[in-house]
């Protein structure tokens, strides 16, 4: 058995995490769903969300609508206190402080988590297509994480990042980069981070509303910490429109960006 909630499992706030596991696991278990005492922390993140022996995960919005959706079952989005419609989510621009630009006159630099990314790379390409930005100008180097991205732009090495709010809002409390950044704007919500399961259709509804108890029981003080506020049930239809949104663009960014996502899937 495996499980994960690894996006927003920050050094920081890993021991929160795994007490909100240790909740979330004994609402599974009350509702006869057999989950792993510990959750499992590994860098195959692609591996974990194909694997048959998957019973609660957490993907993003993006492999999810590309490719997750069609081998996994959508529990629904957690939703954080970030000042957004429930289950939904956004990005923040950043930039050097002081270097603040309109976009549409942007040529420098940018910086991604992944080319997997919704929050950290569809958005930001989006953003640059949308402003008339020629692609094939700007070069894009993946940092391997949101907190690698806001380092990168603080130190100058990046001209420009999006990152995701929820760890935007951690990277305030914990990274002293973030006073060398500046924020330039924001891009549209999209719905939020993927809870899934490889468990059959039929163990949606208790898996749901186990996560949904488990938020309720969440004291005050780790709802802070998690920034962890509640849940809503989604579809797969909710996540269309973010892979509408990918490939309207995808033929007007350089090869290397659009064949970087298709080679995510991994195939069972």
């Amino acid at each position: 058995m495996l499980a994960g909630l690894p996006m927003y499992d920050w050094p920081e706030i890993s021991a929160a995490t795994d007490e909100f596991w240790t909740m979330l696991r004994g609402c599974l278990l009350r509702r006869g769903i057999d989950a792993p005492e510990a959750l499992t922390r590994q860098d195959d993140l692609a591996g974990m969300w194909h694997s048959p022996d998957l019973v609660f995960g957490q993907t993003c919005a993006l492999p999810f609508a590309m490719d997750l959706n069609r081998h996994v079952r959508l529990i629904g989005s957690p939703a954080y206190d970030i000042g957004c419609a429930p289950g939904c989510y956004y990005s923040l621009l950043i930039v050097p402080k002081g270097r603040s630009t309109e976009l549409e006159r942007f040529r420098g630099p940018v910086v991604i988590n992944e080319f997997s990314s919704q929050s950290g790379f569809a958005t930001l390409m989006l953003s640059l297509v949308a402003a008339g930005v020629d692609m094939n100008e700007v070069s894009v180097r993946a940092s391997g994480a949101h907190r690698a991205s806001i380092q990168a732009v603080a130190n100058g090495e990046a001209e420009l990042a999006a990152i995701d709010v929820v760890s935007f809002t951690l990277a305030e409390r914990y990274m002293p980069e973030v006073s060398a950044v500046e924020v330039i704007g924001c891009t549209r919500p999209t719905p939020g981070m993927a809870l899934i399961s490889a468990l059959p259709e039929v163990a949606t509804d208790g898996l749901a509303s186990a996560f949904e108890e488990a938020v309720e029981m969440l004291a005050p003080s780790l709802r802070r910490e998690l920034l962890l506020i509640g849940f809503l049930r989604r579809n797969a239809e909710d996540y269309v429109g973010v892979a509408e949104a990918w490939r309207s663009i995808e033929s007007r960014l350089p090869s290397d960006a659009a064949y970087s996502l298709k080679s995510f899937a991994v195939p069972r």
